[in-house]
């Protein structure tokens, strides 16, 4: 009886302190690296950085210890215990298993209004697609850094305005965007949310679906279009629909 109380009241404390904060946003320029962190003693002291500072900071008032970008924290040099592939196959795991995500509008000036979030950037790059369905809480925030629509709600994604104009946009049920499972919609209705997208890096079409497809293609950029492919040939051979080669 005694173990199970402990467990009952240890628990939450632990999940607590050890739960992480996401960060997704699309890129701006020069980014902080690993390498960047690692010559500095906090990010306090890198030059220039206010969005991931301001970040940290936001992750520090929701009563959190620990912070992810990933600018920063994943290693892309050879010698890394954990490799690039291994944290592009991840990622969406990672996110679903935030305690918070926190969406960065850089482009949504303040005071936010209605319609700003389905017209931002990070609406049409590739990885925000999984950094919107996948975490369970999230919260946007405008350039200053002030929560969108000035919505205090303690999940973004019970908040009624803000999933309907996300269901507006992407053209999906707010039910699934709130408790999104990789299961929730067919191969043709993910590929039509993938193609209103686009990276950077011709290969990242492919891998930021990993995730929502539960694909089991490995990561290496350099194979360009043939990223893709491989990406729909594993789709086919599973799923049987010749027709999504076609979307």
């Amino acid at each position: 009886m005694t173990k199970e109380v402990d467990r009952r009241r240890i628990r939450p404390v632990v999940k607590r302190f050890f739960g992480y904060v996401m960060l997704s946003h699309a890129w701006q320029g020069e980014e902080p690296s690993f390498q960047d962190i690692n010559k500095v003693k906090s990010v306090w002291h890198l030059p220039l950085q206010d969005k991931l500072s301001d970040f940290c900071q936001e992750t520090r008032r929701l009563g959190y210890n620990w912070a992810w970008s990933d600018t920063c924290c994943i290693d892309k040099s050879q010698s890394a215990t954990v490799t690039l592939s291994e944290s592009l196959t991840l990622m969406y795991k990672w996110y679903a298993n935030s305690a918070v995500t926190l969406v960065y509008l850089a482009d949504v000036a303040h005071p936010s209004k209605p319609g700003d979030l389905a017209h931002s950037i990070w609406m049409k790059r590739a990885w925000t697609l999984q950094e919107l369905l996948s975490p369970k809480v999230l919260f946007f925030y405008d350039s200053n850094w002030k929560l969108y629509l000035g919505d205090n709600i303690e999940n973004h994604k019970q908040s009624p305005v803000i999933m309907q104009e996300l269901a507006d946009a992407i053209k999906i049920p707010q039910g699934t965007i709130v408790t999104f499972s990789p299961d929730d919609l067919g191969v043709r209705e993910k590929l039509r949310l993938a193609s209103t997208r686009n990276a950077t890096r011709e290969e990242d079409v492919a891998y930021s679906l990993i995730g929502i497809f539960k694909s089991d293609i490995r990561p290496h950029y350099g194979e360009r279009s043939d990223a893709l492919g491989h990406l729909l040939e594993e789709i086919v051979a599973r799923s049987g629909e010749v027709t999504v080669l076609a979307w």
